[in-house]
């Protein structure tokens, strides 16, 4: 391994990730420094699967209140009125699944994700600026969080890990003591590879170093936020983890059910305010009701419009939402310091950044989102053809302005849904 592999995992596993950028092809949009958290919503959940649904399943075929409650969703219908479906939103971008990692931030290229604007706002109140969890280990293509320097945020994709992150032991506190303190050569060897490579180097590429030396400065506060929590109580929970982590492509669904958990208590011990979710899809069979599915969960979404692989391909959604719900509910329980429930100051979205993955076609996003003070119990249909068309942007930036941030266009939307949400 080369010192600089050496450097990237010392420093990945610190939850940081950083490396030399790509110069003369290096993307980069950036998001304007936040103000404290003001708005009535107080934290964030994006939950994403990877392979999308089946969309005549997700979607109702009615409009407005009186809609009939799509199969997929099924097991979220008990909160019919915290919950608001919307379809016809996209980004209007790239098809396949390359394009999914666009979900939160309206570019393949890695724009700023949504999520990171909200985790600015909020962030600095918590232990953890925001939490990237996965099941096992998705593809690159899957990844969905994105700084404003645009560097992919690592998912953290087995539940020992996550677990061992919000609630470590004393032994595991000494660790981290140990890494923070040996980090500053570390961060002063990446500085100096750059450095080295800024001598000789022209307008543009010396810009790209500039954005490189920003993200170094992003991990230099993330890491001294490490070390101010460092003597601060761990939250204790009475949760037991399983013997093993189900990370196992088959046991996917075993291992969702236990990573909403952990969401849940990193929300309700108040590590964390933003999460983001990759629910993965690999070419594994499950078994659901007693019986395997007629293909693996990725030849079920192309169905080819089979009734059999669509039947089983929505049985997949509907256990994912089965899960979703549960998490709801573990927010609907649980009370902040002025004993309102969590879902009431939760934006729970809710989706995939797959329209139709038997075609590989990115429009008319599936949507939901649940939690916070909107107007709910709706199907919002926009028509993608109308002249005021609206983008899965406009809905970000309503959520962002529920957090009391002024924000007026993002990913290309600059309307909002507010007259339809807030």
């Amino acid at each position: 391994m080369t010192d600089r592999h050496g450097r990237r995992r010392f420093l990945h596993g610190l939850g940081a990730s950083i490396a030399l950028p790509m110069l003369e092809r290096f993307a980069v949009r950036r998001s304007t420094a936040a103000t404290p958290p003001s708005g009535p919503l107080q934290r964030l959940v994006c939950a994403g699967t990877y392979l999308g649904f089946y969309q005549p399943h997700f979607f109702p075929s009615q409009v407005g209140q009186r809609y009939g409650f799509p199969p997929a969703l099924g097991p979220l219908e008990g909160f019919r009125e915290r919950l608001t479906i919307l379809s016809g939103l996209d980004h209007r971008g790239r098809n396949g699944h390359h394009g999914w990692k666009a979900w939160l931030s309206g570019s393949v290229g890695g724009g700023v994700s949504f999520d990171q604007v909200v985790a600015g706002h909020v962030g600095d109140r918590t232990r953890f600026d925001s939490l990237q969890v996965t099941c096992g280990n998705p593809p690159d293509e899957a990844r969905l969080s994105f700084t404003p320097e645009g560097v992919a945020l690592p998912m953290i994709g087995r539940p020992s890990v996550l677990y061992a992150k919000l609630f470590r032991s004393g032994a595991d506190t000494q660790r981290v003591r140990y890494l923070l303190a040996t980090n500053r050569s570390v961060l002063d060897g990446a500085v100096a590879e750059a450095r080295a490579l800024e001598q000789g180097s022209g307008s543009h590429d010396r810009q790209k170093l500039g954005e490189y030396f920003a993200a170094v400065r992003s991990v230099e506060r993330r890491l001294g936020k490490q070390a101010m929590w460092l003597d601060r109580p761990v939250p204790e929970v009475d949760y037991s983890l399983p013997e093993f982590d189900p990370v196992a492509p088959n046991l996917a669904l075993e291992c969702e059910s236990i990573m909403y958990d952990l969401i849940g208590l990193a929300l309700a011990t108040d590590s964390t305010r933003v999460v983001s979710f990759t629910i993965p899809g690999w070419s594994q069979v499950f078994s659901i009701g007693g019986r395997n599915l007629s293909a693996g969960y990725h030849g079920l979404s192309h169905h080819g419009n089979d009734p059999q692989r669509i039947a089983d391909y929505t049985l997949v959604g509907i256990e994912h939402s089965r899960r979703l719900a549960g998490l709801l509910r573990t927010l609907d329980r649980a009370t902040d310091g002025q004993g309102r429930p969590l879902l009431d100051t939760t934006a729970v979205l809710f989706g995939s950044g797959m329209g139709d993955a038997n075609t590989h076609d990115n429009s008319n996003l599936p949507t939901v989102v649940a939690g916070g003070a909107f107007r709910h119990g709706r199907h919002q249909h926009y028509d993608r053809n109308a002249a005021a068309t609206r983008l899965l942007g406009d809905l970000f930036v309503t959520l962002m302005q529920g957090f009391g941030m002024e924000v007026e266009r993002f990913a290309g939307a600059r309307s909002g849904l507010a007259e339809d949400l807030a």
